[in-house]
């Protein structure tokens, strides 16, 4: 059986274009450790939480339904990676698939989980998502200021976690993708027997049209759940905040265009160095499908005739 973990950001898709939409609408992007030491926490009512919740559901499915800035957000051979996951699900030779990201927005790993598992109609393929700040990464930490590295340690953990087991996980069974470079110091247990793919980064080419199209799907989210006309919103702590910002700044915003004008200034700051990904396709799909193919349940051979 298989166990698969995939990094976020450039590995499945290029999430952080979306990131900071979580400023909007997520209560982890206010409380989480980062920014919850320059903020009071976030008191909002039951049913103002589940119509945040109806406008995240509302983008995704906008999103997911929009050809024109999705694969932007998503790796665009991405079938390469999970086609081969699903024939491998099927034939029940797939333990696990995870998501094992250092990004700080806890947002853009559920969002990408929705969207992967929706655009392949396959609801439970990720069986367990793991960003910066999920409970079992505290064996990441390195250095005074809480650096995260991955470690063997957490990636067993959070396999064992995502299949209620206690049996240790053979090292050979284990698939780590990431896009790193240079590569993680996982790559220390590809001696070992770890399966260890490095797909070139998805860093995209972003127009300013497609940036400001996908705030115009997520104003479109707010308004048609009525944040627009909640007073409570409007004056809560999504509206009223401080955000830090690369360790030295900080910046106070006191109301929702504040907020607004926040978020399109982090949108105008994703400009990434624009990546040939499309070159290794090929090879990372026949390094998948020979991984996969060693974890294969070993069907028995037919019995002889006398």
């Amino acid at each position: 059986m298989a166990y698969v973990a995939f990094d976020l950001d450039r590995t499945l898709g290029f999430f952080e274009c979306v990131a900071p939409l979580g400023f909007l609408w997520s209560k982890d992007f206010l409380e989480n450790p980062e920014q919850g030491k320059h903020n009071a926490a976030l008191n909002i009512s039951s049913k103002l939480e589940t119509a945040l919740r109806r406008v995240r559901e509302t983008f995704a499915r906008l999103l997911l339904a929009d050809p024109s800035v999705l694969y932007t957000v998503l790796r665009p051979n991405l079938d390469t990676l999970i086609l081969p996951l699903l024939k491998a699900k099927k034939e029940g030779n797939l333990k696990s698939v995870i998501i094992y990201s250092n990004t700080g927005v806890s947002y853009t790993v559920e969002l990408a989980r929705f969207l992967i598992e929706s655009h392949y109609k396959s609801f439970g393929l990720f069986s367990l998502v793991a960003d910066n700040w999920h409970p079992l990464r505290t064996g990441d930490i390195v250095g005074p200021f809480e650096e995260k590295k991955k470690t063997i340690g957490t990636l067993q953990k959070l396999f064992k976690r995502s299949t209620h087991s206690r049996d240790e996980i053979p090292l050979s069974k284990i698939l780590f993708v990431d896009d790193r470079e240079p590569k993680h110091e996982l790559e220390a247990q590809v001696d070992d027997g770890l399966t260890y793919i490095q797909p070139v980064a998805f860093a995209p080419s972003l127009t300013e049209k497609q940036k400001h199209h996908i705030v115009f799907l997520a104003l479109y989210a707010l308004e048609k759940h009525g944040i627009f006309r909640s007073r409570e919103y409007l004056e809560s702590a999504f509206c009223y905040r401080n955000i830090p910002y690369d360790y030295t700044k900080k910046y106070a915003i006191r109301g929702f265009t504040e907020l607004i004008d926040y978020i399109l200034y982090a949108m105008e700051d994703v400009n990434p160095v624009a990546t040939d990904w499309r070159r290794d396709t090929a090879a990372i799909e026949r390094r998948m499908t020979a991984f996969l193919s060693s974890c294969a349940k070993v069907k028995n051979p037919p019995r002889g005739g006398s």
